[in-house]
């Protein structure tokens, strides 16, 4: 499963760099067929108070998490995200995510509320993010088991507009873990997986 979400990581990383450039207008310059030297807005100001936003927003985010416990299960990531928007809130929703393990058939399906608000007032550069929900887990060839899912973290704006918008964030994940055997017949009591993640996202 891995080979081909890398396949889906590398376009779309590309595509956030190359709409992110696109979006992107210079600060500083001549005007075409004008000889005075302006500024320009930067495209980080573009959602204000005082201009309309859509009220839905939707996105998709990748990366990866590291397992801080050494139990062997940090996984690539891919999340998708759907919910209300506003000045100050820039989503309230749900979301789903898939995160494999890099180096096992092992995977979590989280599926969460999603709560993500600028830090600051009327400040479009950093932003807050949580989520709660719950985890449905696969440790062990053929034995599914759930959970609660819990991520904090905080996440830098790379682009904002009235119609795209893209981002890094960096946050904490806990994933609740029932007692289990291992493919070995090993029992495992972790009892919890705690993990950092680092994801790029767009929204729309």
């Amino acid at each position: 499963m891995n080979k081909y979400l890398y396949r889906i990581l590398l376009p779309t990383i590309l595509c956030v760099f190359i709409q992110n450039t696109m979006a992107q207008k210079s600060t500083t310059g001549f005007e075409e067929g004008n000889n005075q030297y302006i500024m320009r807005e930067s495209n980080l100001s573009d959602i204000t108070k005082e201009k309309r936003i859509k009220p839905f927003t939707f996105g998709a985010e990748v990366g990866a998490s590291i397992d801080m416990g050494g139990n062997d299960l940090s996984t690539f990531d891919v999340d998708l995200f759907a919910g209300y928007r506003s000045h100050h809130i820039k989503c309230l929703g749900l979301g789903v995510g898939l995160h494999n393990s890099f180096s096992s058939n092992r995977y979590y399906l989280p599926v969460y509320v999603l709560f993500r608000s600028n830090l600051l007032k009327n400040r479009e550069l950093l932003f807050v993010d949580f989520r709660a929900g719950y985890s449905s887990n696969q440790l062990c060839k053929g034995e599914n088991q759930g959970g609660f899912f819990g991520a904090a973290g905080v996440g830098i704006n790379l682009s904002v507009s009235k119609k795209f918008g893209s981002h890094l964030l960096i946050g904490y994940n806990f994933y609740q873990i029932s007692p289990f055997t291992d493919e070995k017949g090993v029992p495992q009591d972790i009892n919890g997986s705690h993990l950092v993640s680092i994801r790029l996202g767009i929204s729309f």
